[in-house]
């Protein structure tokens, strides 16, 4: 048995979750414009590479102190039926399905956080959900982050923790992500795949040989 693991935005879904976040508090008055526009701004300096996103994600966690989880939980269900489900990419969903006839443990690797994702990963029907955990006592959101962001060198950590002692290894895995900050698990999985691949990753791609869809 090999890991297979994906990437959320981008790679498994045509688009990103965090600006269907947004879009969606904005459309319903819960944001104002100049807060959405600047997360906006924010995302499109990750997506260039030049924005801290492990400070970031814990700035995120302090935005929902004191907020119940299952609020957000209830929220993300309604934008991932609207928004999220629709933009499944098809030739991802083929890979999923591959994987799984073949008895491959299925992941999904995300910075995000598990609310949409465990959605996505119940209707690909993927065995394992590693997102960044935002900390909850008594079923409100204590601002701040329940371990390390998965996001980066950490989503090698949150593998090494899920392999543990099954019969399974990194140098069996497979990883598919159009990001280049997934480069530090992209470079340590036996079977790195980039997909739709952002302009530093579709370099470092290059340079490897690593395959692209």
């Amino acid at each position: 048995m090999a890991l297979a693991l994906f990437d959320m935005d981008g790679t498994l879904i045509d688009g990103n979750t965090t600006a269907d976040y947004v879009k969606s508090r904005w459309r319903r008055g819960l944001l104002r414009t100049r807060d959405a526009l600047t997360a906006f701004v924010v995302y499109g300096r990750y997506r260039l590479g030049i924005v801290d996103m492990v400070t970031l994600l814990h700035e995120a966690a302090l935005e929902v102190k004191g907020q119940r989880e299952q609020d957000l939980v209830d929220e993300c269900r309604v934008i991932y039926e609207e928004r999220v489900r629709p933009r499944i990419c098809q030739d991802m969903r083929q890979k999923v399905a591959e994987h799984r006839a073949r008895g491959d443990k299925l992941a999904i690797v995300t910075a995000s956080t598990p609310y949409i994702a465990r959605q996505l990963a119940a209707d690909l029907q993927i065995d394992v959900v590693l997102a960044t955990e935002l900390a909850v006592v008594d079923g409100v959101f204590t601002g701040l982050l329940a371990g390390d962001p998965c996001y980066g060198k950490f989503k090698i950590d949150a593998v090494e923790r899920l392999l543990g002692s099954a019969n399974g290894t990194l140098d069996d895995a497979y990883f598919y992500s159009d990001s280049d900050s997934d480069a530090p698990l992209l470079e340590r999985v036996g079977h790195p795949v980039v997909v739709r691949p952002d302009p530093r990753l579709r370099f470092r791609a290059w340079r490897l040989g690593w395959p692209v869809i």
